[in-house]
């Protein structure tokens, strides 16, 4: 049976709310639109809230470029007790007194953890090892040896202590960081950089790149949010050198067929720089990437989008 084509094309900016996984929200949206190709830009767990970018249609082909955005996360770190899952969903594996604690050495240990790091992926995470996702085994009582990845922090602030518990502070904190950072892995982290352990709680995703909670671009619920053309969000990648070029009819059909071509220009032309293409009607027809050798057609739509 022939496949059915996409109909609907764009991108929603969601507010995922608390006990609900990212597949369930691209559930509920495939619904909403009728649409069955439907993707997102990057997991939050069912505890988490927060920014989710979600695709439909033939912009699923532009997710690629919106994964790598980096993404903004508040949070709480509760110390004095470990859990099995890093955070509060899971079961307390180790209790300290840690009741003595100070706020202003943690914000100095949290500190340290600014730059370029390497971090373990927790058991309780979706990368596969072995053909399996980490949090099948260790739904099963299994753990597997994992590799450490290297993730950038560019900020990690900490605030105040906002509770106790059993004596224990739990302190707030803001996180700016690459995709595939663990905040759950920073707050145990910071745990036993402070001589103890902790864990996290109260999860929240306040942007992705320029799509910030209660800014221009405020994210709605789920089915609120409005569908967004591919060329609005696009837009939004500056921050990650891609620039809009419109091009004429002529060149437009040249595109369209992958022709390589130098009339992208040669600002910022760096190996690696990107261009949005859109069409003489302000439709995006077209990514593409420099390379060494030129302009080297990396997406190209099978129709235009407005």
């Amino acid at each position: 049976m022939a496949r059915k084509p996409a109909t609907v094309h764009g991108f929603v900016v969601v507010d995922k709310p608390i006990g609900i996984t990212s597949h369930d929200v691209v559930a509920r949206l495939r619904r909403r639109f009728s649409e069955r190709r439907v993707g997102h830009s990057g997991t939050l767990d069912p505890d988490a809230t927060g920014v989710l970018i979600v695709a439909l249609g033939n912009a699923t082909r532009l997710l690629q470029f919106l994964g790598g955005l980096p993404k903004t996360y508040t949070g709480e770190v509760v110390f004095g007790a470990a859990t099995n899952t890093l955070d509060a969903a899971g079961e307390v594996t180790a209790r300290q007194d840690m009741s003595a604690l100070i706020i202003e050495p943690v914000r100095d240990a949290a500190r340290r953890f600014v730059g370029d790091i390497t971090q373990i992926p927790p058991m309780v995470s979706a990368i596969k090892i072995g053909g399996r996702r980490l949090h099948e085994i260790a739904r099963e009582g299994g753990e597997v040896e994992r590799a450490p990845r290297p993730v950038t922090i560019h900020r990690y602030v900490v605030g105040d202590i906002v509770d106790r518990i059993d004596g224990n502070p739990v302190v707030n904190i803001e996180v700016t960081c690459s995709s595939g950072t663990y905040i759950r892995t920073l707050a145990a982290d910071l745990g036993a950089a402070m001589g103890g352990v902790a864990h996290l709680r109260n999860l929240r995703r306040t942007a992705i790149g320029d799509f910030v909670v209660g800014a221009e671009h405020d994210v709605s619920s789920v089915e609120s949010a409005p569908l967004q053309s591919a060329v609005a969000t696009m837009a939004h990648l500056d921050g990650v050198h891609v620039t809009m070029v419109a091009v004429d009819d002529d060149m437009a059909a040249k595109v369209r067929n992958g022709r390589a071509f130098a009339e992208l220009g040669e600002v910022d032309a760096l190996a690696g720089a990107r261009r949005i293409v859109l069409n003489g009607r302000n439709e995006l027809i077209a990514v593409y990437e420099r390379t060494s050798d030129g302009w080297r057609a990396d997406v190209v739509m099978p129709e235009a989008l407005a």
